[in-house]
């Protein structure tokens, strides 16, 4: 699970909780307990540490859409408000920018394969072929 999207495990183990019947809070400090090296996840630990002091520093605008959708979601759950349907359906959307994502990424492999063949297969196949026409033409 290194290579998913840290945004979509913090909305899973939040999810899972919930459904488990524990609370918001819970399933953040399951996401904080994972050992993720990603700066989302230092963000989070920051955000959750300052809720819980009830100071607010850290600036969320810095992050992309859809975290700070995320991040504006569970705020809302850790004020009591009941956000499972939203996660749900928020999940979704995840995966699909997921697939997206990777998506684009398969459409450049080709280019990206290009550039071995190129540079080490194409220049071998060469000397093959004119080695021996060199031998031909020496007197």
């Amino acid at each position: 699970m290194e290579n998913i999207t840290p945004t979509l495990i913090l909305l899973w183990d939040v999810k899972r909780a919930l459904e488990k019947g524990h609370s918001v809070s819970n399933g953040i400090q399951f996401f904080l307990k994972r050992e993720i090296s990603h700066p989302f996840c230092f963000f989070v630990r920051n955000w959750f540490t300052q809720l819980q002091t009830g100071r607010v520093e850290l600036d969320v605008q810095k992050l992309n859409s859809t975290r700070r959708h995320l991040l504006a979601l569970l705020e809302h759950g850790l004020k009591g408000q009941s956000i499972l349907e939203s996660l749900k359906s928020y999940e979704l959307e995840l995966i699909m920018s997921c697939e997206d994502e990777i998506q684009s990424h398969v459409a450049k492999l080709p280019l990206l394969l290009l550039i071995p063949l190129m540079g080490l297969i194409f220049p071998a196949l060469m000397m093959l072929l004119v080695v021996p026409a060199l031998k031909m033409f020496q007197f």
